[in-house]
């Protein structure tokens, strides 16, 4: 039998809705796509442009990546990680201390998280919801025990004591993958929960939330508005754009960076039509039908490019009608077969064409371009 003070407690805490967490869960998950179209949560210009901390870029004045990072993921994995862990333990918390506390308690760990790895690890670009999610660890584990006496002896097995081993587990895990991983973020945020826990109460069953704490729930919320606000209004990263969205959301089906793919796709239809113009002016149609295969699949590779900017799309998409009218004039000579002076005119024409595109696509790469090829790191 369950006495009726324990059963009480379990009635009134275990009925409020978890609606932060929900909240938290959908916004890591919004931002995590936002960043896919932006070509990738694993490029690090998309995790700059994005918020993630950066030591050096926080001395600049940017205060609000002491905030950002804590809703920010590097990598499918990193996500789906961070979001499981928020869904089983995220419930635990704010059924037991009410949405107010719960969103102070996890926007609090989750800066402190940030500020271990600013203050720890100075040289590395780091995001993720990792020091909040363990810093609501250390919640559960300072409830259980500044508690004890007062909770149904059965509930004491998923908090108190009870958590050591998963925190533990997840500490070496971290240390193990001390090139992945970053524990100082973990470390932070389980001891900011620790300290938190231990002077502000659980909310009691039908006991009203006190203003400080409603108060505080809305400073939070307002500044974690304010920083994305922040994030949008110096945005310089990436064209957030839905062909981006596949290799966005699963980065492992490739090895190359969304950059690295764009270049890629510029040099093979830079070799194409070079090879294709060289043959056609010293006056060789018999091997047409290979270069229109190597055109159709530079054709194909443009069509599917990766956005980086407004300039570099406009640049693929002029280099792709090139390309297109090269097919085109290929396809031509092979029905007249014999290359005539509309063909070389022709010729002339997309020559000075692709000219002009590789020309303007060299200056970007000399100036905007630059950014796009560096590598993120998470914690």
């Amino acid at each position: 039998m369950v006495p009726d003070d324990h059963l009480d407690f379990l009635q009134a805490v275990w009925a409020r809705r978890p609606t932060f967490t929900y909240v938290f869960f959908g916004f890591n998950i919004l931002i995590f796509i936002l960043m896919a179209l932006a070509g990738g949560s694993m490029n690090e210009p998309t995790l700059l442009a994005f918020g993630v901390k950066d030591n050096a870029e926080i001395a600049r004045g940017q205060w609000w990546r002491f905030v950002t990072p804590i809703f920010i993921h590097i990598g499918l994995l990193h996500i789906l990680f961070n979001s499981y862990a928020l869904w089983i333990v995220g419930p635990q918390v704010e059924k037991l201390y009410g949405p107010a506390r719960f969103v102070i308690l996890y926007v609090l760990t989750g800066i402190a998280g940030v500020w271990g790895s600013y203050y720890y690890h100075p040289q590395i670009v780091s995001a993720g919801a990792s020091g909040a999610i363990f810093g609501l660890f250390g919640v559960l584990l300072i409830f259980g025990i500044r508690y004890r006496n007062s909770i149904p002896p059965f509930f004491k097995r998923a908090v108190g004591t009870g958590v050591l081993p998963v925190i533990a587990l997840n500490l070496i895990i971290g240390f193990t993958l001390s090139g992945i991983v970053d524990n100082a973020a973990h470390i932070s945020g389980l001891l900011a929960g620790v300290a938190l826990a231990a002077v502000v109460p659980f909310q009691r069953p039908r006991e009203e939330t006190p203003g400080i704490f409603r108060t505080l729930q809305m400073v939070l919320l307002a500044t974690v508005v304010v920083c994305f606000f922040e994030v949008a209004k110096n945005y310089d990263g990436p064209n957030l754009s839905v062909r981006n969205l596949v290799r966005g959301i699963t980065p492992m089906t490739t090895n190359n960076s969304a950059a690295q793919d764009f270049l890629l796709a510029f040099n093979n239809a830079q070799k194409t039509f070079v090879a294709s113009t060289a043959n056609l002016e010293a006056g060789r149609t018999n091997n047409l039908d290979s270069f229109k295969a190597d055109i159709a699949k530079s054709i194909d590779q443009l069509r599917k490019i990766p956005s980086l900017s407004s300039r570099s799309d406009e640049i693929a998409a002029a280099l792709l009608r090139v390309m297109q009218d090269q097919y085109q004039l290929l396809q031509d000579i092979e029905r007249a077969g014999t290359f005539t002076l509309a063909h070389s005119n022709s010729l002339k024409e997309n020559i000075r064409t692709y000219t002009t595109v590789m020309s303007d696509f060299s200056k970007w790469v000399q100036s905007d371009g630059r950014r796009y090829f560096q590598a993120g790191r998470d914690q």
